[in-house]
């Protein structure tokens, strides 16, 4: 789209130059019209990258969103169905439905802050706050570290009283503050950004009003030999961090997480569509690298920052993760509305000779009265 503009607006410059010659007396000198159309170059193209970025990351969250609106909910309702269906065929089900409703309990309340959460939750939890790095690449994210296939190795290299914290900088709700934060700091992280790397005014404004949207990444560097002193203690024997830095999210800001992505599949089991997951937490928007690490030597860990909107939508597919939707791979995830299909609880044919049936129908019509 924009390269068919550009040819209209460069002739609508030279066009207005034109004019402004022509209007103007021989004597008076004439003005430097040279400036504005570069100016205005350079603020097309920041101003490009902001409206591309915006919408990308739009993109991601609607097509979250069309997956399953309200996830947590679909999945709530269809639980309640399922039950009702159980106790309706034998009530003896009861205790295996009490189960399964303890079960979810505990998976919700745990999985919120991950504290004190089974290594099921965890598993699931991290999927959806927590990147994975590449194998094709060799390279990691936190997941890889703390819930992925290195965890019982890479995990065990931070001390034992840091894991309750990794836990909780990496639980949906330390997604819901940072995402909650970002888009107040974002701005003046891009207008530092900016101002150390010499922008133009234009430059400058559409970083801050960007970042607004989809956040910045303030560098750490410099705090580096400050920071390697502190932490000396809470990191591997031997390590040190090489590079620091903390991605602040804005409003629009999707984030990058494990369970990457999710697919609609066709009648004949073909990929139809797909798209990325969204979600992230604290720990998630923190990028470094880390030096001497054993058989590894530097370990590269990308951030990714979150904002409040997919902060809100990851939280709501991650309670639907752990009341049984199914979206807790670990990789693509075909995905389905939990309300898809769903029938409405029927009272079971009393003329089957079953004797759960029979039982079932017993129970139903003394509710009733009848």
């Amino acid at each position: 789209m924009r390269a068919t503009i550009r040819p209209y607006a460069t002739v609508g410059v030279a066009i207005a130059g034109a004019g402004l010659i022509a209007a103007t007396p021989a004597a008076t000198p004439q003005p430097a019209i040279h400036s504005a159309p570069d100016f205005a170059l350079t603020a097309t193209s920041a101003w490009d990258e902001v409206f591309d970025t915006t919408s990308q990351n739009l993109t991601q969250m609607l097509n979250n969103y069309y997956l399953a609106p309200g996830i947590a909910f679909q999945q709530l309702v269809a639980n309640q169905s399922d039950y009702a269906q159980q106790l309706l065929d034998d009530p003896t089900n009861i205790t295996a439905v009490t189960e399964q409703i303890r079960h979810n309990l505990d998976g919700f309340l745990t999985g919120y802050t991950l504290s004190g959460a089974s290594q099921e939750t965890l598993e699931m939890v991290m999927s959806h706050t927590l990147a994975a790095g590449d194998a094709n690449t060799f390279t990691f994210g936190w997941y890889d570290l703390f819930a992925g296939p290195l965890a019982a190795i890479a995990g065990g290299m931070f001390p034992a009283e840091m894991i309750p914290i990794i836990h909780l900088l990496s639980s949906p709700l330390s997604g819901l503050i940072m995402g909650s934060l970002g888009p107040w700091i974002a701005p003046g992280v891009a207008l530092l950004n900016s101002i150390g790397d010499g922008d133009s005014l234009g430059d400058t404004l559409a970083n801050v009003f960007g970042a607004s949207l989809n956040g910045a990444t303030f560098n750490l560097d410099g705090l580096l030999p400050m920071i390697n002193e502190v932490a000396g203690d809470f990191l591997p024997a031997g390590a040190s961090i090489g590079h620091l830095d903390i991605a602040f999210g804005g409003w629009l800001s999707a984030g990058h997480v494990a369970i990457d992505p999710y697919q609609v599949l066709g009648a004949g089991g073909e990929v139809v569509a797909e798209t990325p997951a969204v979600g992230g937490s604290i720990l998630n928007s923190v990028g470094l690298t880390l030096n001497g690490i054993p058989l590894l030597g530097a370990l590269d860990i990308q951030s990714n920052a979150i904002g409040p909107i997919a902060a809100m939508q990851a939280w709501g597919q991650t309670v639907g993760a752990l009341l049984g939707s199914g979206w807790d791979g670990k990789g693509a995830v075909p995905v389905t509305p939990p309300l898809a299909g769903t029938d409405l609880p029927l009272v079971p044919d009393l003329d089957d000779g079953a004797a759960g049936t029979a039982a079932a129908g017993d129970w139903f019509a003394d509710l009733l009265g009848l």
